[in-house]
């Protein structure tokens, strides 16, 4: 029996913790050895998320596959973190007469009634897990926000840098004037688009950016599009002191 090897790692705070793209390698092999399985090639992505459909080296894993091939993963959830993408890799596994083979088991083992149900579970479990991190990962950078922690070289609408240190925000006077502004004409009922129409009939100027033009930094002119607006209104009451 011949196999191809697919691994994929998405870094984390603990990721010394998290199995690595060489350590799922390694237990795929060990699992190869012990089953005589003849590993033909070995596929891995790193840093890219479970429900990224994005992954060359994913679906060059399944286009290396030929009838009675298996694709051997640590777990299910390397393979995907989302039922619709899980679905999409099982049909193309399928259609080259192959089969899927998670080295935990994850009810890959035979196809019966039961074993399919495993795996249809997992795929939903995988998911929901994937929710969960990018819910708590959202929450905690909006905490982090709102205490003036910078979280990226884009400071946030809203905030400025603080000149006393790199790592921190200040607020912007200013932009907060213009972001209640946009929150009052939000619940006057203006839509989006019209409340920017608004900001430039009463002079209220979005904020410049800077930009590298033929090697050389330039700062030019901002605009105001609805999906900027939408955004700072929803976190308009998190981040504000």
């Amino acid at each position: 029996m011949k196999a191809i090897v697919y691994s994929r790692f998405s870094p984390r705070r603990n990721e010394d913790k998290c199995e690595s793209v060489e350590m799922q390698i390694e237990f795929c092999q060990a699992y190869c050895k012990t089953h005589q399985i003849e590993i033909v090639k070995v596929f891995s992505d790193k840093a890219l998320s479970g429900s990224d459909e994005d992954r060359p080296n994913l679906w060059g894993a399944i286009d290396a596959l030929e009838a009675g091939y298996l694709l051997i993963v640590y777990r299910l959830d390397r393979l995907a973190r989302s039922v619709y993408l899980s679905d999409i890799i099982d049909r193309a596994v399928n259609k080259r007469k192959a089969k899927i083979r998670s080295i935990s088991g994850e009810g890959t083992w035979s196809d019966s009634p039961e074993d399919g149900l495993i795996r249809n579970i997992l795929h939903a479990l995988a998911e929901y897990e994937r929710k969960v991190i990018s819910a708590r990962t959202k929450a905690a950078m909006l905490r982090h926000i709102r205490n003036g922690r910078r979280m990226s070289h884009r400071l946030p609408y809203g905030w400025k840098a603080d000149p006393n240190d790199d790592a921190r925000m200040l607020p912007c006077a200013e932009e907060r004037r213009i972001m209640a502004y946009c929150k009052i004409l939000r619940d006057e009922g203006l839509s989006y688009r019209k409340i920017t129409d608004r900001l430039y009939e009463t002079k209220c100027y979005p904020r410049p950016i800077e930009k590298t033009f033929k090697g050389r930094k330039v700062v030019v002119k901002g605009k105001w599009h609805y999906g900027l607006i939408r955004a700072f209104l929803k976190r308009i009451e998190v981040d504000t002191p």
